[in-house]
């Protein structure tokens, strides 16, 4: 039937447009709005078949009335004694009575497959709505999937290129800037540490120095009076 193959197809196409999937969340819209196209044709289909019953069943009914009419009319020919007239009637209600039962297989036929076509389409709304109530989930688990093998990329480009490498240098490098200002810092305060330990004793060497160096002078200028 129209809907089973339309609906054959459109799960086909779903399993072919995942297995190439892109963009999960484009895709999976587009495959919502073609079955809903889909659903949309099945619908003026199921329309049309309906006012193909309703045709028979108008021309069945039609052909039986007229073929009862025409039985009383040869009933009422035959009462009159015009039995070829009468004859006329019941030939004609023959052919009536073999249209109406043609009408009537027809439209028998058309209804049973309307009452089909509608069950199908019941059938294929429901999945629209079971596609529309996991789309949202099937787009999250896409999204996630494409978010770890994005992350892991990454890292796999972070561990493999020349740029965290550098990184791993520069770091190396400021932690020995650190360590020297740090150093260098420990030593000027002990070495202020240390002048202030023994600024008595130094003190007291400059003084003898400058003793030491008064009497030199003292020296030098006697020598120069004799």
């Amino acid at each position: 039937m129209v809907l089973k193959r339309i609906r054959d197809m459109f799960v086909a196409s779903v399993h072919e447009g995942l297995d190439k999937m892109e963009n999960p969340k484009v895709m999976l819209n587009q495959y919502v709005r073609d079955m809903e196209s889909d659903i949309a044709k099945a619908k003026q289909t199921i329309i049309k078949q309906h006012t193909i019953a309703y045709q028979f069943k108008k021309k069945f009914e039609e052909a039986a009335e007229v073929a009862g009419k025409r039985k009383n009319q040869a009933q009422l020919a035959f009462d009159s004694g015009e039995e070829e007239l009468a004859k006329k009637a019941l030939t004609e209600m023959k052919y009536l009575e073999g249209k109406a039962a043609e009408h009537k297989a027809s439209y028998e036929q058309a209804n049973s497959q309307l009452a089909e076509l509608k069950e199908q389409l019941a059938a294929l709304e429901t999945k629209l709505q079971d596609v529309k109530d996991k789309k949202q989930a099937l787009i999250a688990r896409a999204n996630a999937a494409k978010a770890k093998e994005h992350m892991n990329t990454t890292f796999d480009k972070i561990d493999s290129e020349s740029a965290y490498r550098e990184f791993l240098r520069i770091e190396n490098r400021i932690e020995e800037m650190e360590i020297r200002a740090n150093y260098s810092k420990s030593a000027e305060a002990g070495t202020e540490l240390t002048r202030k330990e023994y600024a008595d004793d130094v003190e007291a060497e400059i003084e003898k120095m400058r003793s030491l160096s008064l009497q030199k002078s003292d020296q030098t200028s006697k020598a120069a009076n004799e």
